[in-house]
């Protein structure tokens, strides 16, 4: 195991690597896997610091809710901050909630429209941190 952080995907050892998981180690403090901005793109992946409060550490992707080009958008925040760890935290029990069979039809809808409020508010987020839409591929927004 190298002491450099790499792309936990592509392996890659420069520009801007975010944290996107830990590994809790048995008998020591673990590690932390991290991603870079492509990668985090590609696959979706949600930044450590964004990470919904319920989390353990694993590796957290953004729901196919989102389109690409808002996840590319998201990608280019690097860790996002306080601001998108408030949105994922609304965004992932909502959807949860939204999926399971057991949670009436009615409150079924009220949490899809929940997930939808969560979508728009990253739309937001990202505006407000680019609004030029400079940072990647995701220059068209709805």
């Amino acid at each position: 195991m190298s002491l450099v952080p790499r792309c936990m995907y592509c392996e890659a050892t420069d520009g801007a690597l975010v944290p996107v998981a830990t590994v809790v180690g048995g008998s020591g403090p673990g590690w932390t896997h991290h991603a870079c901005q492509a990668c985090r793109a590609t696959a979706r992946v949600v930044p450590l610091a964004a990470h919904p409060w319920t989390s353990w550490g694993e590796a957290h992707y953004w729901p196919r809710l989102l389109p690409g080009s808002l996840v590319a958008r998201l990608a280019a925040l690097g860790d996002g901050g306080p601001e998108l760890r408030a949105v994922s935290d609304r965004l992932f029990p909502a959807l949860a909630r939204a999926a399971d069979d057991r949670v009436p039809v009615a409150e079924r809808a009220a949490c899809r429209t929940e997930a939808d409020a969560a979508v728009d508010a990253l739309w937001a987020l990202v505006r407000r941190a680019d609004p030029a839409g400079r940072n990647g591929p995701g220059r068209l927004t709805p």
